[in-house]
């Protein structure tokens, strides 16, 4: 592409569109207008204060998506199904009868839509760049259906494909591959524990005493096969740079992206090269959830490692399925052992 290109940002907050922000404020010819619900966050006005042009608009409201879209020569468009579950506003929006997840789902799907939709109708785009993930359904061929936060995505993905030809020659999907922040994060899904006894141990193993370990033993515990590797990626970090990398290739591409493709026991070493602490992979039992996790949401994570072990975080049989490696400019990424090393574990094991 050319100078003087415009990008428009959905989610420039956040770990993707932000990591986006970041590359693209430091590219020279690209200007980078930044679309946030709320132009006052801190985050926000710090954009504004790189040089981004902060724009508010709302993936619920399509009107200003049409006008935060005008002259992007690139869009950059993501969702967030986590988000929307975890928004206490939400909580009681699903219909009668109708589990929360399945609700946030659709509602995902709408609001991918609404991008969609308004991104078609842009006369001067070059590339659309669509945050998705692979559709657990149909790779799975119908045995994990409760993948919701997959599915969702993949819907709208389809729904463009078909709906929208034209915008789908100028689209490439940006697979963001296990975010390593759920084990940083004290709201993440799957922070390690620093065991210092088996009670720890037993809630996570939904009261079943069944993990005895031995004092100060760093326990990375899942459902995941030890031996099934996964995409890591420090998604506000890498997505910036990974993005960039499509934006300079023709379209059609599906990327899965990451920085390493790693299973959970070389995570575990990964962790010990870069703390010096003792590290270990404990496996659940399937069903194994702790006691707060609702049924519906139980069935929705057990689909989700069911279809990551047997079928693949990306789907492995999709031959359109393209890595980092595959990129004609593959951007230079850190390793996980790089990311696990300048976290401050004190505060994870603290908690």
């Amino acid at each position: 592409m050319s100078s003087s290109k415009l990008i428009v940002i959905i989610g420039a907050t956040g770990n993707q569109g932000g990591s986006v922000a970041n590359i693209f404020l430091e590219e020279p010819g690209w200007k980078v207008r930044a679309l946030t619900r709320n132009t006052s966050s801190t985050k926000s006005q710090a954009l504004a204060a790189r040089g981004a042009e902060v724009v508010q608009a709302d993936i619920d409201t399509p009107a200003t998506l049409l006008t935060a879209f005008e002259g992007a020569n690139a869009i950059f468009a993501v969702s967030d199904y986590w988000g929307l579950y975890g928004d206490p506003a939400n909580k009681d929006k699903a219909q009668p009868g109708q589990p929360l997840n399945v609700w946030v789902a659709e509602h995902e799907t709408q609001q991918l839509k609404n991008i969609i939709d308004a991104a078609a109708k842009v006369p001067n785009l070059e590339r659309f760049i669509f945050s998705s993930l692979s559709d657990a359904t149909k790779w799975s061929k119908g045995k994990y259906t409760h993948v919701y936060h997959f599915d969702s995505k993949a819907k709208a993905a389809e729904y463009g494909r078909e709906t929208y030809p034209d915008l789908w020659a100028k689209t490439s999907i940006y697979q963001a591959g296990l975010f390593l922040s759920n084990y940083t994060s004290l709201n993440g899904m799957s922070p390690p524990i620093k065991a210092s006894n088996s009670e720890q141990i037993s809630y996570l193993a939904n009261e079943s005493n069944i993990f005895k370990n031995p004092d100060g033993v760093v326990q990375f515990i899942g459902h995941m096969d030890q031996d099934v590797k996964i995409p890591f990626i420090a998604a506000e970090e890498d997505s910036g740079p990974l993005v960039k990398a499509l934006i300079q290739e023709p379209a059609g591409k599906n990327l899965i992206g990451y920085r390493e493709w790693l299973t959970t026991r070389e995570l575990a070493s990964a962790f010990t090269k870069a703390t010096g602490l003792n590290a270990e992979v404990v496996t659940l039992p399937k069903g194994h959830f702790p006691p707060s996790i609702s049924k519906e949401l139980k069935a929705q994570l057990e689909d989700n490692m069911g279809y990551w072990n047997e079928i693949g975080y990306e789907g492995r049989e999709d031959p359109t399925v393209i890595h980092p490696r595959d990129l004609k400019l593959p951007p230079s990424l850190d390793t996980v052992e790089d990311y696990l090393k300048k976290q401050d574990w004190t505060k994870v094991f603290s908690s």
